[in-house]
Parts: C-alpha cells; structure tokens; sequence
C-alpha cells in the first residue's frame, strides 16, 4: 500500500547539461501569497529562503499518476510529493505524526480510531478538502470495479474497515478485530471527491490521471501535497511547482515548499545518474556502493558531499515461477517439469548454496555490503531477525541437494533431471540496472559450476512487470522491494493472498503449509499491540521466508547519498544518517555552489 509519504530521498537522480539551459526559459506563475489554512502545520525547521530550483533523475517514467493504479516505486515517489495522507512519518524518529489529519483519539478497545482533519485546507484549485474527500477515498479503495493494492491492506481479519464522516472535518473508522499497525498503514494518498466522483460512477476511474492527463492537462490533477504538476514531457522530463494552498508553513509563516521549480529529468540508466551528478548537473543522487569510490573523487569540485546511510533497508533477489495456472490458450505457463524443480524446496536451497555471494560483496561491491539472510533486512533495525537460517556459499552442499531430487550431470558437463530434461531456465533483468550485469555474470558462472545453464534476459521495467504479474510468462527474474518500516506494508509480498507474493500471487487458498503459516503468523501479530510479541511472530515469518527460500536473498549494500552542500535543513535520524522532507529544503537562489571548508 501506499504509506505516509517518505520523508528519505532514497533514490535520486541526475540530469544533463541541456536541461539547465532550457530549465531557466520555463516561465513558471508567480507565487500566491494566499492565506494560510486555519490549521496550519508549523514545521520544526529553521525558516529557510524561498526560490531555488532541485533538479532530480529517474531511470523509469511514472506509469501513471493515479494512486489505485500506480504499483512502481517511481511512479509512487512523484504522486507522493502530491498527494497527502491523514498522516506523515517524522523523518528522524520514524514515528507517525499528524498529516491531514492534525489529531485523533483511539478508543479503549483500540479497535476505533476518530481523525480530525486540519480545518481550512484546501486542494490545488482552491476546493476545500473535507471528511467528503477521505470518505470518497476508502469508497474507492474497496469499491470491486477497482482492484487496487490498498485493498487488501485494509481488509483486516476477512472483513473490510467501517467508516463514516462524523461532521465535515471527523472521520471515524472501526477496525472489525484488532490491528497493531492501523496509524501505521492509514497513510494512503486522500483523494479529490469534487475531481474524481464523476469518473468513479461512470466505472472509469483507473482511466483517469494517466500518464496522457499528465502530457496533456497536468492542472487537472488537485493536489493536496507540497507540489503540483507543471507539465510531463515523455522521454525527457518532468516539471513540478508550489502547490499554492499547501498546509504547511515555516515559523515565519512562510508557506512551503521552499523550492521553486523541482524538475525530474528521465534517463536510461542509473550510469547517467551518476556521471551528471559528478559533473555538478544535480542536486542529489544515491549512489551505489560500487561507485563511491570514484564518485567521491568529485566532491571537491563540485561541492557535495557523500553520506554514508548504513546498510540498506531494501531487499533484493531472484525467484523462480512457481505459479501452476494456464494461459488464454489452455498451456500451462511453464512446463511441468521446470515447475516441479522450482516448487521443490531442495532446488531454491541448492540455488542459494550455488551462488558464491561473498565474491559479489569483494568484487562487485568492494565490500560494502553484507549478505542478505532474510526478507526484512538489517537495516530495518526494529524488525529485522538476525538469527534466520544461513545459506553460505557451498557448492558440495548445493550438488548434495540437486543429486537428492534425482538430477545428474553427464559427460558435457551439464545438470539433467530424471527424466532426461536439461536444468537450465531463463532470468529477466531489468535493463536499467547498473550492477545487474555484474551480479548476473557471477551468478551464470556459479551456475554453470553446477551444470546449470542460465539464459540472461534484459528487459525494460514495465515490459518485466507485465510478464511476472499479468501474463506469467517467464522462469525466474530479479528484482528489488522497497523496505523499512512496519511489516504490515509487506502484506502484499507476505501473504498468500497478495498481489507481490511474486512466485505465485493471488492464491485463492495457500498453495503449501508454509504460506498458510506465514499467513497465520501475519493475522497473529497484527492483533497484538505487544511490541514484544510482535517481533516475535515476525521473526519467525523470517525463518520461515529463510527455510523455504521462495526468494534466493542477494546481498544487502550499504546505502550512500550525495547531496550540493548549498542544501539546507537537512537532519540526522536516530542512527545518524542524512535525512530531510523535500518541502523544507532551502537554498538561497543567488548562491552557486558553497564549498567545503
């Protein structure tokens, strides 16, 4: 689901030269000194300057502006800075803070929660934002025309929440059993009732806000974030400006954001990031840490400087299709043989034994990183489990495994199951991964070490989206998730159920013991308000993920973040790593560059 919108520039991107020029002929309106809602937010920030432009990059375009729609982390981080939610995430202490909603009360039972939303609110265009607009929004979460993520979210014990609109600006919701992360997960994107109902009752509502609205008439699109869309050029960039009835303001009175002008320029690889934030192009960039070292080369010149964040809180992996349905035509989506080494637990163990991942971590990523062991990482401090079964490089053990499941390998040195089939499968990659490449080479070795063969196919995201979600229509693939936070944002991937439970999704029932497991232990911790309890149950959904190894973990890298030191309110979290809300950041227009001292 969508959550409280991040306030951690996890990934961020560069731009070309060319930009800049045509950037300063964009005539952008005069700012609005309109009146500051009743209840506005005062941000604990030093009052910065208003006027500076933060110029970003991304390797993926939105899919589409629409949040029952969007499912990509892209797509996601741009509707975020313009849509709100009844509450927000405090950057340093990761705890749930008043978005929209500037208060609520939770009854003794904790099963009802009573929001009340910030009075004089109003959405880009000037309409205020009412109960009407939060009561619209849960309307389509659950409405059946609409599959969309957040619905399973808020289903809770089966049942779907109650709510109703108390007055114009209280909102009530009734949990049908007791939920733990209810604040936690209530941060979904609210939703203009006054722009929206109309396509909502003609049945095309997922039709609206596409990437076309955004081409075409991106004043259409109210906001109630800190920016509204300016216009999207497909291919090439994406221009965001104030939203002018934004609800929060500095101790001045000042009203956010203070960046004039935030331009996302699209590029084909995180390479371009890269290369145009070390020649000064950018603001901001992640960057990996295979590149710090010579990255760090350009500090000086081009006055940033580079974070060290700490291990990262995202997962990657590879997985196999495990999914036993049939196409339009009858055909079974992989064949059965393929499917039965993949859903044998042996071959995913004997896969992880196989893959030397210590090598990767000194060659590709010159150590900075640590292998990955489970499906919340450690950089996830609160939930992560560090005592999940590992699964060390040891190719003996990995050949033991295959050799129990009855595959050998011949005299041409290749791996055949009993019945005579090839072991050999295909991988899809996304195109635009830098250390995609790399990872993947080592792995077609380890591999073939084994006797297996690994065909490596480079795919663009969307393309690789469609066939591992829609058409199923492929052997494995790699790929990352998003992490940090609350488990309950990973309903989707954990539960038998959910839509990003890759291997096999949307289960009617669990297809194994273990997933119905997992989803018990799900259900469990959810009714828990015991912290302790809590990480417990989901320590053991951690073993169980490490056992079962529906996912082949990869490693976890250190995470690091450059950013032009002319970036004020800037802070440090609770384990002192770089953080700040885009709304907040400052610099003053008429300086350059600062340099180090």
């Amino acid at each position: 689901m969508q959550k409280p919108r991040t306030p951690i520039i996890l990934a961020i991107s560069v731009l070309l030269l060319p930009l800049l020029v045509s950037c300063s002929r964009v005539q952008l309106p005069a700012r609005q000194n309109l009146p500051l809602p009743e209840d506005v937010d005062i941000a604990n920030c030093p009052p910065g300057k208003v006027g500076a432009t933060f110029i970003t990059t991304m390797s993926s375009e939105p899919s589409s502006f629409n949040p029952l729609v969007i499912e990509d982390a892209y797509s996601n981080d741009i509707v975020g800075n313009m849509l709100s939610g009844l509450v927000d995430m405090d950057p340093v202490t990761q705890d749930i803070i008043p978005g929209l909603a500037k208060s609520w009360e939770i009854s003794a039972d904790k099963k009802t929660y009573t929001f009340h939303l910030r009075r004089g609110v109003k959405w880009s265009d000037g309409e205020p934002l009412t109960a009407d607009d939060v009561i619209f929004t849960f309307d389509c979460i659950y409405d059946q025309r609409y599959p969309n993520r957040n619905e399973q979210q808020f289903t809770i014990a089966g049942q779907h929440l109650k709510y109703e609109k108390i007055d114009d600006y209280t909102v009530r919701f009734i949990t049908p059993d007791l939920y733990s992360p209810f604040l936690n997960d209530i941060g979904v994107a609210i939703l203009p009732k006054h722009s929206l109902f109309a396509s909502y009752r003609d049945g095309s509502l997922q039709k609206q806000w596409t990437v076309a609205t955004g081409i075409n008439t991106p004043d259409s699109i109210p906001c109630s974030g800190p920016f509204k869309l300016l216009s999207y050029r497909p291919g090439d960039r994406l221009l965001m400006i104030p939203n002018p009835h934004y609800w929060r303001a500095d101790a001045n009175g000042q009203r956010l954001p203070y960046i004039n002008l935030y331009v996302v320029k699209f590029v084909k690889d995180t390479n371009a990031e890269l290369v145009n934030f070390c020649t000064g192009q950018t603001e901001a960039s992640a960057i990996s840490a295979a590149d710090v070292g010579w990255v760090q080369h350009a500090q000086k010149t081009y006055h940033f400087t580079i974070y060290n964040q700490g291990p990262a809180a995202s997962i990657g992996f590879i997985w196999f299709n495990q999914n036993p349905g049939r196409n339009k035509k009858g055909e079974p989506f992989i064949p059965s043989y393929r499917l039965a080494w993949f859903q044998d637990v042996r071959f995913r163990q004997a896969v992880s034994y196989g893959f030397n991942r210590r090598g990767l971590i000194d060659g590709v990523f010159f150590g900075r990183a640590t292998e990955l062991h489970s499906i919340i990482s450690e950089g996830n401090l609160k939930w992560h489990n560090p005592n999940t079964p590992r699964f060390d490089y040891n190719p003996s053990k990995a050949a033991q495994l295959l050799a129990d499941m009855g595959m050998k390998k011949r005299n041409d040195g290749n791996l055949y199951d009993a019945s005579g089939n090839p072991v050999e499968f295909e991988i899809l990659v996304p195109s635009a991964s830098t250390t995609g490449p790399q990872i993947m080479t080592s792995f077609k070795e380890n591999m073939k070490d084994l006797g297996i063969n690994v065909k490596i196919s480079y795919i663009d995201f969307g393309t690789m989206m469609a066939r591992t979600g829609q058409s199923f229509d492929y052997d494995s693939g790699i790929m990352g998730f998003t992490g940090g936070g609350d488990p309950s944002g990973g309903k989707a991937i954990y539960l038998s159920s959910g839509r990003m439970h890759l291997w096999n999704p949307s289960q009617k029932t669990p297809a194994t013991p273990w997933e119905a497991r997992i989803d018990e232990l799900m259900s469990l911790q959810e009714k828990t308000f015991d912290p302790a309890r809590r990480k417990t149950l989901i320590d053991e959904m951690q073993v169980i993920f490490a056992e079962q190894r529906p996912l082949i973990f990869l490693v976890t890298p250190n995470t690091y973040l450059g950013l032009k030191d002319k970036w004020h309110n800037t802070k440090k979290d609770l384990r002192g790593y770089l953080v700040f809300k885009q709304e907040e950041l400052w610099a003053d227009p008429d300086e350059k560059e600062v340099r180090h001292e």
